[in-house]
């Protein structure tokens, strides 16, 4: 009588043409290629880990996620330099290197529109030379820390011949007082020129002007620069300067 589970157990020794036992055959030359041998390479496909199925698996009750604890909840997300609440470690150390940012000079910025207002308010008058501390004087700007800049909101409405000292004009601004027949001079002063300018109460004496560092040459071309004033924005010394002009 015919046993087709020892039939079962005999073929699966039978030893195959190209001496390997078994159907799960691997390829080495490209002619033992065919359809009956085409499969994934050992270990590219790995079978899906079963968790929470039973003590007997190994992998039951906890689901290899421990007893109890933030790792063992869903969603838990421990950040990587967390150190379970003490101070970190790159927040212990001090900060290397070094920005520029702290010493950035920022204008306050006003525009034709206010000047406008002012002017139509009677609080600064159009016919003498404006100045940071008339602006300052009417409220027009809060604190002003590094001077003023003129921009060009409200051009098309401004009607007004000025002459105005401001630290810096944008170039729409700077055109449209000169095509009014104005002037738009750029002046440099430092925190502590500013401050005297703005508040000269508080002060007993008169401090020197500052002269203009060099990479502000090109905006400042009338103030004297350079180390202890040795050199003029135009790049000519300074002290030879006032020697010809002496002679002269």
């Amino acid at each position: 009588m015919f046993n087709f589970g020892n039939f079962c157990k005999s073929f699966s020794k039978i030893t195959l043409s190209n001496n390997i036992t078994g159907f799960r055959t691997i390829v080495s030359k490209p002619n033992e290629i065919s359809l009956n041998n085409l499969r994934d390479n050992p270990g590219a496909v790995t079978k899906k880990v079963r968790v929470g199925r039973g003590v007997g698996s190994g992998r039951g009750k906890t689901s290899t996620r421990g007893h109890s604890g933030q790792k063992a909840r869903a969603g838990h997300n421990i950040p990587r330099a967390f150190e379970g609440g003490q101070t970190q470690l790159f927040k212990k150390m001090r900060k290397y290197g070094f920005s520029n940012a702290r010493f950035e000079r920022v204008l306050t910025p006003i525009n034709f529109n206010t000047l406008d207002r002012l002017i139509r308010e009677n609080k600064i008058n159009p016919n003498e030379t404006i100045t940071m501390k008339h602006l300052f004087d009417a409220n027009c700007t809060g604190a002003i820390k590094h001077g003023i800049k003129l921009l060009s909101d409200g051009k098309q409405n401004f009607k007004h011949k000025i002459n105005i000292e401001l630290s810096d004009f944008s170039e729409p601004a700077r055109k449209t007082v000169e095509a009014l027949g104005g002037v738009a001079q750029n002046v440099y002063y430092d925190r502590l020129g500013l401050r005297f300018l703005l508040k000269p109460h508080k002060f007993d004496f008169v401090p020197k002007r500052a002269r203009v560092p060099l990479k502000y040459v090109s905006k400042y071309p009338d103030h004297v620069t350079g180390y202890m004033g040795a050199y003029s924005t135009k790049g000519e010394k300074f002290l030879q300067v006032q020697e010809q002009e002496q002679k002269q």
